[in-house]
């Protein structure tokens, strides 16, 4: 079976009716503003582990209500990161589960016909995975477009870990100082500066004008900074269609 047909069988097994995965925030940023620190997600693209990310957007796909887990040959998790050979494959998944586990993400256990069952944890690594207990906790929405596109090959690790991070915002449009991004996501400013790059030229992100504010770091007393918005199918879904908020829960002038 080819890798996408595997991914799409997977996505048909969720039985998710509107098509995207919800992932609670802290997966990318702890904490409320203005203390909030950085997520799982710095420590897997800081370690290049872009294939655990891979394997981790999937298993939050299938893992829904009950125990919250999936029990697959390490196979099949192969295929979907593009491993054909079953020795290779094999071992490419386990050091990915480890990664996983070594950020309380995940679980793993012996299941049935020497397959291996995988139980979602926390998305900040905290404890056992719980469903939302109130409606003001805050989730990014991953389109399954992000496989049926293909963006799971497309995107480089910095360009998927950009796009979780503006998926996160919850915003219609907003600004991506890097500086700022690296602050509070733990990215390096390198990475930002790639993952948006590669955003654009994927078609996901586009500008969309500018902002302007208060600053005397200009001769001027008026700065300004460029906004962006994410294209569909990956807008942001629910929201005023005239949001121009900055970028992330933070407020106050550029430094």
């Amino acid at each position: 079976m080819s890798q996408d047909r595997t991914i799409e069988m997977i996505l048909i097994r969720s039985k998710r009716k509107n098509r995207t995965v919800p992932i609670r925030r802290a997966f990318v940023q702890l904490g409320d503003a203005p203390d909030t620190r950085p997520g799982p997600l710095r420590s897997l693209v800081a370690s290049h582990q872009e294939r655990a990310l891979d394997l981790y957007l999937l298993v939050a796909a299938i893992t829904g209500a009950n125990d919250h887990s999936v029990t697959e040959w390490s196979t099949t998790w192969a295929r979907t990161i593009g491993i054909s050979d079953e020795k290779t494959g094999a071992s490419a998944v386990s050091r990915s589960w480890k990664a996983l586990k070594d950020l309380g993400l995940i679980t793993t256990a012996r299941g049935s016909q020497r397959r291996t069952t995988v139980t979602k944890r926390m998305e900040d690594g905290s404890g056992p995975y719980a469903p939302p207990e109130n409606a003001g906790e805050k989730y990014l929405q991953l389109p399954f477009e992000y496989w049926e596109e293909g963006l799971h090959t497309k995107l480089s690790l910095p360009g998927k870990a950009m796009l979780l991070i503006a998926l996160a915002q919850r915003k219609n449009k907003f600004t991506l100082v890097q500086a700022r991004i690296s602050e509070w996501y733990g990215l390096a400013q390198k990475t930002v500066a790639t993952g948006i790059d590669d955003l654009v030229e994927n078609g996901v992100l586009e500008p969309a004008g500018f902002e302007y504010f208060d600053t005397l770091a200009v001769r001027s007393g008026r700065g300004s900074r460029p906004l962006y918005r994410l294209v569909r199918p990956f807008h942001q879904r629910g929201l005023p269609p005239t949001d121009l908020e900055d970028f992330s829960d933070h407020k106050g002038s550029e430094k």
